[in-house]
């Protein structure tokens, strides 16, 4: 079942939240806690004076929507401590655990970077590396190993922060667009109430550790749907590995090879016959354990998105979102 558009009356006093329409496996209804968002100006949402008509377009004709755990199919996510499997054709929440809890997302925060990236305009802008966003307080964190006055454009940036995972790539993103990594942080939130991500608060455009920096996983997959409304975002996250050549403080040509971290993409973990891997954002730290968020399509066309957080083990976080894809043939 999916929203559709219809045609109706409404005064100027009518609410937002009387115009959204939502829709789970168990009915309509609305469990992604946006009390809080109905205040934000929304592209697509109409108050109307009165005897006027117009068509309006719901916040969530086009979204999966979830309130509950559902288990449409059989699959095995159990050492995870969420996880989702929605069709995004037929908007079919095929599997729902603990969606809405607040949970660390580690790197998958860099969905969220790379959408506000990709709102810009030229993506071919330069950009150089400050001394402060090569800077981390904690040792062996994933970089693209970018130098200070290194000089990358933001599209050799959105490949180091998708493919490899780099935390300094993010900086960069983040200072360049915004000015400083705390005036960008500041554009995540917002973007991220935006869209209906309300469960999400971030400190940070890496996704490193903090307390005060989490989301969930319906969040998660509401910053993917947004993300992937721009066809080099996809481009990006199927690529095995990317191959940059930028220009260094000194004037001198530097080249590196980033390989990707995702495991589906790079060929190390197999999906059924039939189903491919498009594209997914890893994420890994201690406290936020294994995360992933993976575009998969069948042979007919039909994407999925698969969310798995918390996981302990990264081999068993691809073994569970395996079961996912096994699920469906059952």
């Amino acid at each position: 079942m999916r929203c559709t558009n219809k045609r109706i009356r409404r005064s100027i006093s009518l609410t937002l939240a009387g115009m959204i329409c939502c829709v789970s496996l168990s009915g309509c209804s609305w469990g992604t806690k946006l009390e809080d968002a109905y205040t934000v100006d929304r592209p697509g949402f109409a108050i109307l004076e009165q005897g006027e008509e117009e068509e309006i377009s719901y916040f969530a004709e086009d979204l999966c929507v979830a309130d509950e755990d559902v288990s449409a199919v059989e699959a095995d996510v159990s050492d995870s401590l969420a996880a989702c499997f929605f069709n995004l054709d037929t908007k079919e929440i095929l599997y729902a655990k603990n969606v809405h809890e607040r949970l660390y997302p580690a790197s998958t925060t860099k969905i969220m970077t790379a959408l506000l990236a990709l709102e810009q305009e030229d993506l071919d802008v330069q950009a150089t590396v400050s001394k402060e966003a090569i800077t981390f307080q904690e040792s062996g964190v994933s970089t693209a190993k970018l130098k200070e006055g290194d000089v990358l454009t933001l599209r050799q940036l959105l490949y180091a922060l998708l493919v490899v995972s780099a935390n300094d790539a993010a900086n960069v993103i983040g200072e360049k667009i915004a000015g400083s990594t705390e005036a960008f942080v500041t554009m995540m939130n917002e973007k991220a109430v935006s869209i209906g991500a309300t469960n999400t608060h971030f400190v940070n455009p890496n996704g490193l550790h903090d307390e005060e920096h989490y989301t969930t996983a319906y969040d998660l997959y509401l910053m993917f749907q947004e993300a992937m409304k721009y066809d080099v975002f996809l481009e990006i996250l199927g690529t095995v590995a990317y191959d940059a050549a930028y220009m260094s403080a000194d004037g001198k040509e530097v080249t590196a090879s980033w390989p990707s971290s995702n495991q589906f993409t790079k060929g190390d973990v197999t999906v059924p016959e039939g189903m491919a891997a498009v594209g997914g954002k890893t994420g890994t730290t201690s406290a936020a354990k294994c995360c992933l968020v993976q575009l998969f399509e069948d042979g007919a066309g039909a994407r999925y998105v698969a969310i798995i957080l918390g996981c302990s083990d990264r081999a068993v976080m691809y073994q569970e979102m395996q079961s996912f894809l096994s699920s469906l043939n059952n």
